[in-house]
C-alpha cells in the first residue's frame, strides 16, 4: 500500500520523521523547518522553526532523544530541543565553515552528528556538557570539493562521505569524549579520530548520495552520470559499477544487505540487487510505473481546437517530478519494510516494500474490489483485462481511494496485490455473454466493411446502477483492440465518462481506455445541459440530444472508418414516464439498430412493442454491480477536480480576475409557470430552452460555467463547448469575478451558468 501526501506546491528539499511517525519535519526550500502532525489522516502544521537566514538544505530527527538538527545555506547548523511544547534552537559552533552546510545526519546512537559543507569541510559534532554547547571536530584530510552527502556506519564510529570531486571516502568518526573506546570494524581497525580509511574513485560525475547496508558490510553511492557504485568490506579494492540508461540518481538506500533502492530524476524509485560474491549489480524492478501519456493531461485544455490535439508526452507516476530524498520509514529485524520519498512538487510518498500478496484467479473468474486506500495491482502471469482493457505483464496499476475494479480472465492468471481490498467472484458472471455480443457486433462491422454500408449502432439502457457505463466501455475497448474506431456517445449527465457532470459528450475511441484513468480525451464534442438528472429539464435534454445526434451522424457519414465501426450510446437510468419517452427519442435521433437492455424485462418489453424496427437484446447485470447512490456526489466532484488538476494532480490550473463587462452569462431554461398563473388564453412556448441573461452576483460562487464556442446567444443550444471555469469569488464593489480555469484567460466570453457546483478545497 502506497501512501501519498501533499505539502503544497513547493519543493520538499529534506524531510525527517519522529519516532512513531506521527510527525514529520520538512524543508520546503525556505529558511524555516515546518513540523506537521498527522490527525485523522491529514497533516496539520503545528510548529515552524525559524532561526535560519537562508534555505534549509538538510534535516535529521533523532528518534530516541527527540532532537532535530537542521543545516542551511546560511553557513549554520542548529540543534532543536522540545521543551514545554516549544522547539528551542542551539547553534552549532562551526567556526571554520564559510559556505552553505549541505548535509547533516545523526549517528546511530544519537550522541553526535556529522555535517558537510560547500567549503569542503566535514565536521563531527558533539555536545560539550561542561561548556553546554555543540562543538565540532573537523576532518583534517578533507575532500577537495563540495561535500554533498554523508552516511553513518552502524557501529557509530565510521562515516562515508561523498563529494563533487568524484570520490567517496570512509573516515573514522571516533570522538574520545563521546565514545568509550575505538572499535574494530569490518572496514578495519579504528585508531585515530578523523583518520581516512578508504578513498574510492568514481568514473565521473559528482556524488549525490551514499549509504551503508544495515550491517555495514557493503557501501553504495550514486553519481550524477546515472551510475550506481557498490563495494564490499570483504574486498574493498573491487568497486562494482553499474551504468544505467536512466536519468541521474539523487539518492540511494539499502533495504537489506543486498537490495538497495535508488531514486532521482527518473521520478520512480528503482530496486537493484548487489551480489558481493559475484560482484554484480542487477536491476530488479521499479517501485512505481513510468509510462508516457498524452491524453488525460489535456482534458483541461478544451478552450480551443488546437489545444485539444495530442499534447507533448509527459510521465505518469506517483511522483510527478524529481525525487529529492529517500529516507527510512519503518524497520523490521534490521531490514527496511517502508521508505518515504520526497519530490520537487511538494509530495511525500510512503512505500510499503513487503506488501505484495499473490492471488491466483482461475479461468472464468473475476477479481473484484472497492479501494479504501491506494491499491497497487500487477499481472504476474497469464492474461487478464479490466473492463475490456488488457493488462500488461509486469506493469503496476494503481487505484486510488473510492475506485472500484474488476479483473476478469478467460484463461487464468496470477495477480500481485499490495493489500487485500478484493475478493475472487466464483459465481456465474455474464462476461462470456458480453463478449458474445462484441463478437456479433464485429461480424456486423465486417459485413458493413465488405458491403460499404453503415456499421452497427447500439444503445445501452436500463435502470440506475446496473453497469451501463461499464458495458459501453467494454464494447468500445474490445472494438478498439481490433483496430476499430467506434464513436462513444455518453448521455449520462450525472456520471459522464467523457466530460464533467451536467453535460453530454461524444468522442471517437481510437485506443482502449487506460486501466487507471479511463479514456484518453481527444477532441470531444460536448454540449451544455446544466443539471445532474434529465428529469430537471427533460425538454432541454431532448433538444441537446438532437443536436449531438446531428453532429455525430455527420461525423459518421463523412469518415468511412467511423461509419463502419459504428456508434455506442450510453444512457441515463431515468426510464419512467417522460424518461421512457426520452429513451425512444434517443433511439430515433441516433437511428440505432440494436438496444441492449440490462436487467429490466419491463423496459425490454416496452421497447420491443414501441420500436419494432429495432433489435432489443436483454442481458443480465454483473454480480459486481452495486448501488452507488452515496458515491455519486463524490464521483462528480472527482470528475470536475480531474478536469482542472488532472488525474494525477499533474496540472496546475489558473486563478484570474475578470471584469463584469468583459463577459456575458446566460442560463438556459426558465422555471415552469403553472397555467393558472398565466393570462387567460396565453400559452408559454418552450420555457425549457429559453435563454435568459444572468447578472453576476454572489449567488454564482462555486458554480461551474461552460465556455461556449458560439458568439451568438441564440445559438447556445446548437453549439458545442470549449471548456469550463468555476466562479471562486464575486466582488460586487469592484465588479469583478475570480475564476478557476485550466488556462490563464478565456478566449470566448460567452458563458453558460450550470447548477453543478464545485468547491475547490485543494
Amino acid at each position: 500500500m502506497t501512501e501519498i501526501y501533499s505539502f503544497g506546491n513547493l519543493p520538499v528539499i529534506a524531510h525527517a520523521w519522529n519516532k512513531d511517525r506521527t510527525q514529520i519535519a520538512v524543508s520546503l526550500g525556505k529558511n524555516d523547518v515546518r513540523i506537521y502532525h498527522k490527525i485523522a489522516g491529514k497533516w496539520k502544521l503545528i510548529h515552524t522553526l525559524c532561526e535560519h537566514l537562508s534555505r534549509v538544505l538538510a534535516i535529521d530527527w533523532a528518534p530516541k532523544t527527540n532532537q532535530i538538527v537542521s543545516a542551511s545555506a546560511d553557513y549554520n547548523a542548529y540543534v532543536w530541543t522540545l521543551e514545554n511544547d516549544v522547539w528551542k534552537p542551539q547553534m552549532v559552533e562551526l567556526q571554520r565553515t564559510s559556505r552553505a552546510v549541505c548535509c547533516a545526519k545523526w549517528s546511530p546512537q544519537e550522541n553526535k552528528f556529522v555535517i558537510g559543507s560547500s567549503d569542503k569541510n566535514v565536521a563531527i559534532c558533539y555536545y560539550e556538557k561542561d561548556q553546554r554547547f555543540w562543538a565540532a571536530e573537523m576532518i583534517k584530510k578533507k575532500p577537495k570539493s563540495t561535500v554533498t552527502c554523508i552516511a553513518w556506519h552502524p557501529n557509530n564510529q565510521l562515516i562515508a562521505v561523498g563529494s563533487c570531486d568524484y570520490r567517496c571516502r570512509i573516515y573514522s568518526a571516533f570522538i574520545k569524549i563521546v565514545d568509550d573506546q575505538a572499535q574494530t570494524s569490518n572496514w578495519g581497525t579504528i585508531k585515530n579520530t578523523n583518520e581516512l580509511l578508504y578513498e574510492f574513485q568514481s568514473e565521473s560525475g559528482w556524488i549525490h548520495d551514499v549509504a551503508f547496508s544495515p550491517l555495514g558490510d557493503n557501501l553504495a553511492w550514486v553519481s550524477h552520470n546515472s551510475i550506481i557504485f557498490a563495494v564490499s568490506a570483504k574486498n574493498p579494492s573491487q568497486i562494482k559499477m553499474e551504468i544505467t540508461n536512466y536519468l541521474p540518481f539523487r539518492c540511494v538506500i539499502f533495504i537489506n544487505e543486498s537490495m538497495l533502492i535508488v531514486g532521482g530524476h527518473e521520478f520512480s524509485p528503482l530496486i537493484y540487487n548487489y551480489d558481493q560474491d559475484k560482484g554484480t549489480i542487477e536491476f530488479v524492478e521499479k517501485l512505481d510505473r513510468q509510462e508516457v501519456s498524452t491524453g488525460r493531461s489535456s482534458i483541461g485544455r478544451r478552450f480551443d481546437q488546437p489545444a485539444m490535439q495530442t499534447q507533448t508526452p509527459e510521465p505518469i507516476s506517483t511522483h510527478q517530478s524529481m525525487i529529492t530524498q529517500i529516507v527510512p520509514y519503518q524497520n523490521e529485524n534490521g531490514n527496511l519494510v517502508k521508505i518515504s520519498s520526497a519530490d520537487l512538487f511538494g509530495q511525500i510518498v510512503i512505500w510499503n516494500l513487503n506488501d505484495k500478496k499473490e492471488i491466483v484467479i482461475e479461468a472464468g473468474q473475476e477479481l473484484r474490489g472497492d479501494v479504501d486506500e491506494t491499491l497497487t495491482l500487477e499481472l504476474r502471469s497469464g492474461k487478464a483485462e479490466i473492463f475490456g482493457t488488457e493488462l500488461a505483464i509486469g506493469q503496476k496499476y494503481q487505484f486510488t481511494s473510492g475506485m472500484k475494479f474488476s479483473i476478469f480472465t478467460y484463461w487464468g492468471c496470477t495477480i500481485i496485490s499490495s493489500h487485500d481490498d478484493y475478493y475472487v467472484a466464483r459465481d456465474e458472471n455474464p462476461m462470456h455473454i458480453y463478449l458474445n455480443v462484441h463478437g456479433m457486433l464485429e461480424q456486423l462491422r465486417q459485413k458493413a466493411e465488405s458491403e460499404k454500408t453503415r456499421g452497427p449502432r447500439i444503445m445501452v439502457a436500463g435502470l440506475p446502477d446496473v453497469g451501463k457505463s461499464t458495458l459501453c466501455r467494454m464494447l468500445v475497448n474490445w472494438a478498439a483492440r481490433l483496430g476499430r474506431t467506434p464513436i462513444l456517445v455518453d448521455l449520462d449527465v450525472g456520471q459522464n465518462q467523457v466530460s464533467i457532470p451536467g453535460t453530454i459528450a461524444s468522442m471517437v475511441i481510437r485506443r482502449p481506455a487506460s486501466v487507471e484513468e479511463g479514456f484518453r480525451i481527444e477532441m470531444p464534442l460536448v454540449f451544455h445541459y446544466g443539471y445532474k438528472t434529465p428529469g430537471e429539464n427533460i425538454g432541454l435534454y431532448n433538444e441537446i440530444v438532437s443536436s449531438m445526434a446531428m453532429y455525430v451522424n455527420i461525423r459518421s457519414e463523412n469518415v468511412e472508418k467511423s461509419l463502419i465501426s459504428g456508434i455506442v450510446v450510453n444512457t441515463c437510468g431515468y426510464i419512467r414516464q417522460e424518461g421512457y419517452e426520452s429513451f425512444k427519442h434517443v433511439a430515433k435521433a441516433f437511428d440505432v439498430d440494436i438496444i441492449i437492455v440490462l436487467d429490466s424485462e419491463w423496459l425490454a418489453t416496452k421497447l420491443i412493442s414501441d420500436l419494432p424496427s429495432v433489435k432489443v437484446i436483454t442481458l443480465p447485470k454483473s454480480g459486481g454491480v452495486v448501488p452507488k447512490d452515496a458515491a455519486k456526489d463524490k464521483f462528480r466532484e472527482n470528475k470536475i477536480r480531474e478536469y482542472f488538476y488532472g488525474p494525477k494532480n499533474n496540472i496546475c490550473p489558473h486563478v484570474f480576475t475578470i471584469e463584469f463587462n468583459e463577459i456575458k452569462m446566460y442560463k438556459i431554461g426558465a422555471p415552469q409557470i403553472p397555467d393558472s398563473c398565466l393570462p387567460a388564453g396565453m400559452i408559454l412556448k418552450n420555457p425549457y430552452n429559453k435563454i435568459l441573461p444572468i447578472a453576476p452576483s454572489a449567488a454564482l460562487v462555486h458554480h461551474v460555467l461552460s465556455v461556449s464556442s458560439s458568439n451568438d446567444p441564440e445559438q447556445l443550444l446548437a453549439k458545442n463547448l470549449l471548456g469550463f471555469v468555476v466562479v471562486q469569488h464575486v466582488d460586487s464593489d469592484k465588479r469583478t469575478l475570480t475564476l478557476l480555469a485550466p488556462q490563464p484567460n478565456i478566449k470566448n466570453k460567452l458563458l453558460i451558468v450550470s447548477d453543478v457546483l464545485f468547491v475547490d478545497l485543494k
